[in-house]
């Protein structure tokens, strides 16, 4: 059975996988854009803020175009990593508050 909605996966748009020279980093690259399609918004941002911080690890900019994510994106999840995640909360996905606002009540008073 086809799935209805597939789940878009970003295409590396860095040197190495738009030339083809090296399969294992295409490989490599493949998978943590795999993984990243499957995660959260936040959950998005910190992994790859953790993939930033390793010591082997390419610069921000080369994870852009690994993973399709804005530096400032990487920059806030490397922030809120080092800050534990204190500011956020565990049961929501967004900040208090976030998110469009509801075009009218559904309910009235």
């Amino acid at each position: 059975m086809a799935r209805e909605n597939p789940i878009s996966v970003h295409v590396c748009e860095c040197q190495i996988c738009k030339s083809g020279t090296d399969a294992e980093v295409i490989q490599r690259h493949r998978h943590i854009n795999l993984f990243l399609s499957r995660l959260t918004e936040p959950q998005r941002r910190w992994y790859v803020a953790t993939l930033s911080e390793s010591a082997d690890s390419p610069g921000d900019r080369q994870l852009t175009l690994i993973t399709g994510l804005d530096e400032k994106t990487i920059r806030r999840g490397t922030a809120e990593i080092a800050n534990e995640l204190s500011d956020l909360p565990n049961d929501r996905q967004r900040q208090e508050g976030g998110g469009r606002l509801a075009a009218e009540k559904k309910i009235p008073n």
